[in-house]
Formats: structure tokens, sequence, C-alpha cells
């Protein structure tokens, strides 16, 4: 698996970051992407899914890469994995219930993946973090 990080503060900036990174036949499948609130999300989206880039991300207050943090930029890490060693899943639960959403996502992944692996981000600083790992 090959993978390529890109850190920026604009869209447009991204747009040359990632169309570079794709210029000696990399071709990614997975973008973990850490997005500042001051940024539009919807166009750096539109920019990976464009490429059929799939795309787990959470914003944030702080971006790094390595060792270089900035504040009002996103950065992306770009991974060329096998789409048959990775599902995305998504749920919202707006009855706070947690532990219920979250278990219901592992057996998801379990009925899929014999051996699971979790990558989580919660929505917003109220979402019980705790509750989210009894869940899984």
């Amino acid at each position: 698996m090959q993978a390529k990080a890109i850190q920026r503060r604009t869209t447009e900036e991204v747009q040359s970051a990632l169309q570079q990174s794709l210029e000696d036949g990399f071709k990614p499948t997975l973008a973990i992407v850490f997005i500042s609130i001051k940024m539009e999300r919807e166009p750096i989206r539109a920019l990976l899914d464009e490429k059929g880039i799939a795309i787990f991300g959470a914003s944030t207050n702080g971006e790094f890469i390595s060792e270089e943090t900035a504040i009002g930029s996103v950065a992306i890490l770009l991974m060329d994995m096998n789409r048959d060693y990775f599902k995305i899943y998504f749920e919202e639960y707006p009855e706070k219930n947690y532990r219920e959403i979250a278990r219901g996502i592992a057996k998801k992944a379990m009925e899929k993946f014999s051996k699971s692996a979790f990558l989580i981000a919660g929505s917003n600083m109220e979402t019980d973090a705790e509750q989210l790992l009894f869940g899984f």
C-alpha cells in the first residue's frame, strides 16, 4: 500500500496537491481527512468524490501531518488500500444512544470482516466517546 499526505489551507491548494499526487499513476481509494471548521468541507469532499476516493474524516481545531501542525487547514492522508479491506459506516444518534449504535456498527463489521479494526470520530464535544467504545 502506498500513501501520500497533503496539508493545505485552501481548496485550490488541495486541488493542485491532489493532482500532483496522482501524476505518477497513484490511485488512492481512501482518504483520512481532518479539516478545520474554518474551511468549507463540501468543495474538498467534491474533489475527493470526483476521483472516486472514499472519505473518513472529522472537523478539527488543529490539523497535523508528521510534525507539521496548522490551524485553519485540511490534512489528508491518501491511501491506495484495497477496497475489499475497508468499509466506512456512518450513523447518527439523535437519541444519544451511542453504545447501541456502536454495537450495531460492530456487528455489521464482524459480518463483513473476520478480524476488524475501527477508526472512530465523534461528531461534536457532546458525543460520549466512552459509550461509543463500550459499544464496540
